[in-house]
């Protein structure tokens, strides 16, 4: 298993590393008198773009005050300006929103050399959809915080309408009623992580630490993720489900996902043992501390009466 996860750590390190080291050597420290005199002269033609800017990270360098460490110029994210310059035409200046996803990330990576920015042009499914940073953030005229286009917490869900759909089933995590939000599980920047959630079962046991265990017995399902991609999600659907506790398949039907009904349970006593749901009798699901097969330790006295008290039948291992 450890080879395995190295093998993954050192997979998203070599896509990670190489887009760093560009993103670094593109980011180029300007001299703040030519930054000023190119922004004074976009200003002659652009009056009052410079407020749209004013209070926000990109705030213009401005002769009143030189003493900024960030050196914010109108050039540092509209490229090509000197042909704009001598023929002040549309098609002569870069406007982010035009870009492409790849194009707009190497941009931004001029100053945004985080891991949220660098998978833009690698692994986020949104730079492989299409989206750019402007799908998402605007720059001019936002005081948003992460100049967001819309400062809701779920503001995902104006793209992603499916998932607010399983919100609304019968059983489903508290969006609804503002008890968690999309960030709480989805975290920019994962390199690795296709869904954002940074291991995916490690974020559901961040709300969930009892039943993540560790158990002395566990339940293979609940650990394989570490390398197969398994888990919580094997099971659950983390939205929300039709079913109870978010389950997949109603009743049994999970279960028997991997697990047929032993022919025990069919033949022994008529049948009885198949009669009852699955965590009637295995109800320490998710891993246990006493039992190799999950039973409930109270399973002698609840459920079959006299069962364990004839001698016949032990709990045991």
């Amino acid at each position: 298993m450890g080879h395995k996860l190295l093998s993954k750590y050192l997979t998203g390190a070599a896509v990670l590393i190489p887009l760093l080291i560009f993103s670094i050597s593109y980011g180029q420290y300007g001299n703040k008198d030519d930054i000023l005199e190119q922004t004074e002269t976009c200003l002659l033609c652009h009056d009052g773009q410079a407020e749209t800017l004013r209070g926000t990270p990109h705030q213009l360098l401005s002769g009143d005050d030189l003493s900024s460490p960030i050196m914010m110029g109108c050039t540092g994210c509209h490229t090509d300006w000197e042909d704009h310059v001598d023929d002040p035409a549309a098609e002569n200046i870069v406007a982010g929103p035009e870009l492409g996803s790849l194009e707009q990330s190497q941009q931004c990576a001029g100053c945004h050399q985080t891991p949220h920015q660098a998978a833009m042009a690698t692994t986020d499914p949104h730079g492989r959809g299409g989206y750019n940073c402007s799908s998402c953030h605007t720059v001019h005229g936002n005081q948003n915080r992460m100049l967001v286009k819309d400062e809701q917490e779920n503001y995902c869900l104006e793209c992603h309408n499916v998932v607010e759909a399983q919100f609304k089933a019968r059983s489903a995590h508290p969006l609804q009623s503002g008890n968690i939000g999309c960030t709480d599980c989805h975290q920019f920047g994962g390199i690795a992580d296709q869904l954002h959630a940074q291991g995916l079962n490690w974020t559901c046991q961040e709300c969930h630490p009892l039943i993540a265990g560790p158990h002395i017995y566990e339940h293979p399902v609940t650990y394989e993720y570490l390398v197969e991609g398994s888990g919580c999600t094997e099971c659950h659907n983390p939205h929300g489900s039709a079913n109870d506790r978010l389950l997949k398949q109603p009743g049994d039907g999970t279960c028997r996902q991997c697990h047929m009904v032993p022919p025990g349970h069919r033949i022994a006593h008529a049948g009885l043992g198949s009669r009852h749901a699955c965590i009637d009798c295995h109800s320490e699901i998710h891993g246990s501390n006493s039992n190799e097969l999950f039973l409930d330790p109270d399973l002698g006295i609840k459920n079959v009466i006299n069962c364990y008290a004839s001698g016949c039948h032990s709990l045991g291992s």
